[in-house]
């Protein structure tokens, strides 16, 4: 743990089962008019953004929707709806959706204050600006992930901006203004969403979690909130990716994802997350999934380099009061018993139309991606280690 840190939490926190329903309310006290940011396909959602669009329009609030927002958004989608923001005058962003929503509510917010593009911003950019003024934005998260909706950090992806013609990369801006202003996190808006999806969400939310407290910058409110939020998803992600309607599980996990994100707003993420951008922008890894894969490797990776974390993550799961080592251990072996449980696997299968150095470019692709983490890992990293991860996630090890 470092000898000097700091900790800020200036996003308004507005949570509890029914609170997006006075979203307009929320919302006035930024001005009249507003970019409601959505998914492309909101199926299953389809309710949930008319009664948004309803309650700003009883209280007055003119909106803008910019329903096109895919997983994984791309860098220039973005900056298109920041023009058409800037176009209409809008007061306010309101990202309502998931992660890649609430990321591109963001980078919306941002560029109609600063203009230019995101990659201007983006901290795998050598010239990297730093982003310092943005338009109010509220986040409501559909999903319990990435917490995004209290977090200093958002995930593009850019064409062409690695080492490797035609290989693009998912990068992140990360600043104070980046920041949401209000989160409405309201648990039922996730009950009912596909096993798959919350298997992703939730492992998500773990790999921020965890990589906080491992992380070189970790400190202490950022370890307290992230070991609450490991114990929370262990306790609950099993039973909401079995049986995806019952509420009683979205809740806790609602919450877990949010104090995660304020964990690692403060401390960073370590490999895992590297791992998880390349996979992503190489071979398009859901992200959740690049983070379970990584998640695993990486337990193991630095379990000797963090004993008494993993055992005090173990204490906070209530997996018993054993000497640290026996802990750790068996924090370990829980947490790769959870994602067996909810169905994530420690491999994927290689594509058929894979190029011959799809190694060499996941490699270079997690390098240029997400420098930072890898040096907040707490065991030094070097090429032939990532090399492993990826040859053992696509099945080649020993090869």
């Amino acid at each position: 743990m470092p000898r000097y840190w700091d900790f800020a939490l200036p996003t308004q926190i507005h949570f509890g089962a029914g609170s997006a329903r006075k979203i307009g309310k929320h919302v006035t006290p930024f001005g009249t008019s507003a970019m409601i940011v959505g998914y492309a396909d909101r199926t299953g959602l389809e309710a949930t953004y008319d009664r948004c669009e309803q309650a700003l329009a009883k209280d007055g609030i003119q909106a803008t929707t910019f329903y096109t927002i895919p997983p994984d958004p791309a860098a220039e989608l973005v900056e298109q709806a920041a023009e058409q923001a800037r176009a209409a005058g809008v007061d306010v962003v309101i990202g309502l959706g998931g992660g890649s929503v609430i990321d591109a509510a963001k980078g919306i917010a941002a560029l109609v204050k600063m203009g230019g593009r995101l990659w201007d911003y983006t901290g795998a950019n050598p010239q990297s600006k730093p982003i310092t003024d943005s338009l109010p934005l509220v986040a409501v998260p559909t999903t319990a992930g990435t917490g995004t909706e209290v977090s200093n950090v958002a995930v593009f992806t850019h064409a062409d901006a690695g080492s490797t013609p035609g290989d693009p990369i998912k990068a992140s801006v990360a600043g104070p203004a980046v920041r949401p202003n209000l989160a409405v996190i309201d648990p039922d808006l996730a009950v009912g969403s596909p096993s798959r999806l919350t298997a992703a969400c939730g492992a998500d939310a773990l790999g921020h979690a965890v990589e906080a407290c491992l992380s070189r910058r970790a400190n202490p409110i950022s370890s307290t909130l992230a070991g609450r939020a490991v114990a929370l998803i262990v306790a609950n992600l099993p039973q909401a990716v079995s049986d995806p309607d019952d509420p009683a599980p979205r809740e806790p996990l609602a919450l877990a994802a949010t104090l995660a994100g304020a964990a690692f707003g403060a401390a960073g993420v370590v490999v895992p997350h590297a791992i998880a951008q390349a996979l992503g922008g190489v071979l398009h890894v859901p992200h959740g999934l690049g983070v379970a894969l990584g998640t695993r490797l990486s337990l193991a990776f630095n379990r000797q380099a963090c004993t008494a974390q993993y055992a005090e993550l173990a204490r906070c799961c209530q997996l018993g009061f054993e000497d640290d080592e026996t802990l750790a251990d068996r924090f370990v072996v829980a947490i790769d018993e959870m994602l067996d449980r909810c169905g994530i696997s420690g491999q994927i299968e290689v594509p058929a139309d894979a190029p011959a150095d799809l190694l060499d470019r996941l490699v270079r692709n997690a390098y240029d991606s997400t420098p930072v983490p890898i040096t907040l890992n707490p065991r030094k990293i070097a090429e032939e280690d990532m090399r492993g991860f990826f040859e053992h996630i696509l099945g080649q090890s020993g090869n």
